[in-house]
């Protein structure tokens, strides 16, 4: 869907936004238990990308779905007024400084949930000040996240540890389809392991480490779009590696879909995730703990840094580099590990803890 298409926002009740696939997954446990809450409550979600309007689709069809609107002065506006909803909930940290300053002048109350204020956000803080300071509440993930917001200025009393919703996602996780679990099959049998969200970086240093295991993997880009990149890499090492949109066996399968990865980690007992060996804070360890898989991760887990704590000795396992990451793969096909799904069980309670903010406002509130 194209960005701005604001004047289509239909009227609702509770409006939620959030931006990517990611994002629009962790709101799906808000969103279901905002209905039944409030079933007579009409609700919207908006998105930015086009893998967050396909997981929208996907996980919420019969929600109304829009792409968002453009932050611009004249749109947020009139896109407030067009939707007139009675909160806004925004996902993460989207922060759109026009869209929070719109609802402040109509009198909607905004809220953040799963609120991740990172050390980078803090460099742009004079950008979103003021943006911050008019937000009803910021449900943040961890102290730390906190500490930070009320740094970025939102006022402390309006300031809530409430934990991070996609854990609750995580609770029930996809079981694999019959078609998955055919198109995911390497030639010589199941996968060994699942490397999930490499990013560009991790490619190369990944599949030169894996190729010397020999293991039959499942290997996901963060990006599908440069599954091409992938697939030229493993022709370089000698390996066979097809799509799994297209099939026909290979030692490796690449996972160039939306919407999978989670149902993917089901199918082999290993995984090790991508962004967590290179510079980019390490993507979701939960997703693949919640299917029970050993969980590989590298030191730069900054994104993750509760994941990583709560797996480690109960089913999740550092490696420095992506040789060793391969090599303790191996080791753990062998010997196996705790099951890691008794560890994050302890993580859930957030969505809970976001209704009960955003029933303090809509039913009592300011």
């Amino acid at each position: 869907m194209r960005p701005g298409r604001w004047g289509r926002l239909p009227q609702a009740d509770l409006w939620l936004h959030g931006a990517s696939a990611g994002d629009v997954r962790a709101l799906q446990p808000l969103i279901a238990a905002l209905t039944a809450r409030w079933p007579e409550a009409t609700a919207l979600l908006t998105t930015q990308t086009r893998t967050g309007a396909e997981m929208a689709q996907r996980l919420c069809p019969a929600l109304p779905h829009r792409a968002a609107p453009l932050d611009l002065p004249w749109i947020a506006s009139r896109a407030v007024a067009a939707a007139a909803p009675r909160i806004l909930i925004l996902e993460y940290l989207e922060l759109w400084p026009r869209q929070i300053a719109a609802c402040h002048r109509a009198g909607v109350p905004v809220v953040v949930v799963d609120g991740r204020i990172s050390h980078r956000s803090l460099r742009v803080a004079p950008l979103l000040r003021r943006a911050a300071g008019r937000l009803t509440a910021l449900c943040a993930r961890t102290e730390g996240d906190a500490e930070r917001a009320r740094r970025l200025g939102v006022p402390a009393e309006r300031v809530f540890v409430c934990g991070n919703g996609k854990y609750d996602a995580l609770q029930a996780p996809p079981t694999p389809s019959p078609e998955l679990i055919e198109a995911l099959r390497p030639e010589d049998g199941p996968p060994d392991v699942c490397l999930g969200s490499l990013h560009r970086a991790e490619f190369a240093p990944a599949l030169r480490a894996l190729a010397a295991t020999g293991l039959r993997a499942v290997i996901a880009p963060r990006y599908p779009a440069e599954t091409p990149h992938l697939l030229k890499l493993a022709a370089d090492l000698g390996v066979g590696m097809t799509r799994r949109s297209t099939g026909g066996g290979g030692r490796w399968i690449a996972l160039d879909t939306i919407g999978e990865l989670a149902a993917a980690y089901a199918l082999a007992p290993v995984a090790i995730v991508g962004g967590t060996l290179c510079r980019r804070g390490g993507q979701n360890l939960v997703e693949p703990a919640a299917q029970g898989a050993q969980v590989i991760h590298g030191p730069a887990v900054e994104n993750v840094a509760l994941e990583a704590e709560i797996l480690r000795g109960r089913g999740g396992w550092r490696a420095e580099s992506w040789e060793a990451a391969c090599a303790l793969a191996v080791a753990r096909l062998s010997a196996g590990g705790p099951d890691p799904r008794a560890a994050i069980a302890d993580l859930a309670g957030a969505t809970a803890r976001h209704v009960a903010r955003i029933a303090e406002i809509l039913d009592g509130g300011r």
